[in-house]
């Protein structure tokens, strides 16, 4: 397990060097962010700082019924702007069933090393990961290396704890 974890842990270090990609370009994130009016001061800084950031790790955390659902939402919409397939995995049925409400093609984390290696299609994805603490180090392993080999280069991996 300790194995696993430095792995993965080395994996995320190691991806982030050289990255130099951000999920929406400015004026695409200020557009969607017009478009939703109703979010607060907190999401709001939270989606603009997943549009911008440089790092393919992402982490949005918050407590139940801070709006992270809500934010992830137009995350959403804005990356797909861009050119991204957003993809959704959670550790349990009932979290992958919460996350969809976001608009999220989700299924569980187990499915996705479940799928095989998939054709590089070329296309830009952004992964979102929801519940992350309840996924065991083998699984974040599992889905780590499954992800990498898909598209090793490209942009737009990310984890999103809730």
């Amino acid at each position: 397990m300790l194995r696993m974890e430095r792995e993965t842990i080395g994996r995320m270090q190691e991806g982030n060097r050289g990255y130099r990609f951000s999920l929406s370009n400015e004026r695409e994130g200020v557009k969607t962010l017009g478009r939703h009016p109703g979010l607060n001061g907190t999401q709001r800084e939270a989606a603009t700082q997943i549009f911008q950031s440089q790092e393919k790790i992402v982490g949005l955390d918050g407590v139940a019924g801070a709006g992270k659902t809500t934010t992830l939402s137009v995350v959403r919409e804005g990356v797909e702007a861009n050119g991204y397939k957003v993809e959704g995995f959670a550790p349990t049925s009932r979290a992958a069933q919460q996350l969809a409400g976001a608009g999220i093609q989700t299924s569980t984390l187990q499915a996705h090393p479940a799928k095989g290696q998939q054709p590089d299609t070329g296309e830009k994805r952004l992964y979102v990961l929801d519940e992350s603490s309840l996924a065991s180090t083998k699984q974040m392993h599992d889905f780590r290396d499954s992800a990498s080999s898909e598209r090793p280069r490209s942009p737009g991996l990310r984890y999103s704890p809730a």
